[in-house]
């Protein structure tokens, strides 16, 4: 009986997660934060992949 009451509660939270998922992406962006870009002149990771794409372009 645990085991079903287990794999029970793995289902509801497997439900959750994927409704929470679409949810979320469905909802639109704050105003103000479409299309944020860090800063990349005060940071020291070099092997960063949005200095690599800056360095290419």
């Amino acid at each position: 009986m645990s085991v079903i009451f287990g794999i029970l509660i793995a289902a509801v939270l497997l439900g959750l997660n994927v409704w929470l998922y679409t949810a979320n992406k469905k909802t639109p962006a704050p105003e103000g934060c479409e299309n944020l870009r860090p800063d990349c002149t005060g940071c020291g990771i070099t092997d960063c992949t949005l200095r690599r794409k800056e360095e290419e372009q």
